[in-house]
């Protein structure tokens, strides 16, 4: 070989080492709903301690790190979240909805890598979305059929973001945890200024709370505020002849209260508020909104039901976001000045278990919380 064709084939080895990717994002094809409920499935997701004897993996080594592959992801810098991702025993997968032919990104746990998984999660982006806000799913395995219901929400509101968390609440119970993959990936979700509003889905049977007959849907914000996403789920809810109401901390026979509690004051849902939910905390002192809805146990069995309510809310997803951007910035509401978070809200009164006849609900723009003092500090991949 001539030295001029050899520094020829050297050149062109490095151009093309130089111009390869770090790291080669595997491509899937499928229905978007058969991917969740596989990531929901015990495959990615450890169960209950008596039943999984996996162990949860605590992810304190990792969080900051992490929290960068999550917002490289958010950013659309899917090199870079791929080839950090690697370093964490997960991988970036570009996921094509056979259906619709929209594209997602999906963070999971690499299963031909890790032995045994450590219950971290899996997250999907949309790169296409407008809309922002986020799904939660915190208890897949314990609040069943939420996987199922938070996918269809992100789905049809085309929502930016997805968050599915991966072990048992009894294992890990991330809305009570900042130390979490789930709650740093809120974090860089969010924003800086917690401009995209997180949806959070749980459930709960009525027979373990002292509800009137027949409630549903409970929602809160977690500060005892009735915010407009509140209000509007409310409104929408009961259109479609769901039973839903709001935790708030307003006097009963205030007409905020009464137009989505009926006679039932506020407080009768302090077992659902989310007080203390991290998610929520961080949003708020951002100066965003977060929303913590409940489904009770019979609407989350029927598969009629989980496409009504999955509906929705997300009609009132897409509303709210389409709202938030019109809404001119520097516009502040008085708004009802709730509690601390560190405060335990007040006893359940006694009538809350008695039915109550809800007034005729109109649609109402309420008081926007005023901006937190605290501000997180931008991550930069």
């Amino acid at each position: 070989m001539t030295k001029p064709l050899a520094r020829s084939l050297v050149v062109l080895l490095l151009a093309a080492a130089a111009s390869a990717p770090a790291h080669a994002i595997e491509r899937q094809t499928g229905r978007l709903a058969e991917l969740i409920a596989q990531l929901a499935s015990r495959q990615y997701v450890l169960g209950e301690p008596s039943r999984d004897a996996r162990p949860y993996v605590d992810p304190a080594p990792v969080l900051h790190a992490f929290r960068h592959v999550a917002a490289a992801m958010a950013w659309g810098d899917v090199a870079v979240a791929a080839r950090k991702a690697q370093q964490f025993d997960y991988e970036l997968v570009k996921f094509t909805d056979a259906e619709t032919k929209r594209d997602y990104y999906v963070l999971r746990e690499d299963l031909d890598v890790v032995k045994t998984i450590r219950g971290w999660g899996s997250y999907i982006i949309n790169p296409a979305s407008q809309v922002d806000a986020l799904v939660e799913v915190p208890h897949p395995m314990a609040d069943v059929h939420t996987p199922e219901i938070g996918g269809r929400v992100f789905a049809e509101c085309q929502a930016k973001g997805f968050l599915l968390a991966g072990t048992h609440r009894d294992k890990a119970d991330v809305p009570d945890l900042v130390d979490s993959i789930f709650h740093q990936v809120h974090a860089a979700w969010i924003g800086p200024l917690a401009q995209v509003t997180a949806w959070q889905i749980h459930g709960f049977l009525s027979a373990n709370h002292p509800f009137p007959q027949g409630t549903q849907v409970v929602a809160s914000t977690g500060d005892g505020a009735i915010a407009p996403e509140i209000a509007t789920l409310d409104a929408t809810l009961e259109q479609r002849g769901l039973a839903a109401y709001a935790f708030n901390r307003l006097p009963a026979e205030a007409s905020e209260n009464r137009e989505v509690n009926g006679d039932v004051p506020g407080l009768a849902f302090t077992s659902l508020a989310a007080a203390k939910n991290e998610q929520g905390r961080l949003s708020r002192s951002l100066g965003g909104a977060f929303v913590h809805i409940e489904l009770e146990g019979d609407v989350r069995a029927s598969a009629a039901s989980r496409q009504a309510v999955s509906s929705a809310i997300a009609e009132v997803i897409r509303s709210a976001a389409i709202a938030a951007k019109d809404r001119p910035a520097n516009v502040q509401l008085a708004a009802a000045q709730p509690s601390s978070d560190e405060q335990a809200p007040a006893a359940v009164p006694a009538a809350a278990n008695t039915p109550a006849e809800k007034p005729p609900v109109r649609l109402a723009v309420y008081a926007e919380k005023q901006n937190a003092a605290e501000r997180l500090a931008p991550i930069t991949p």
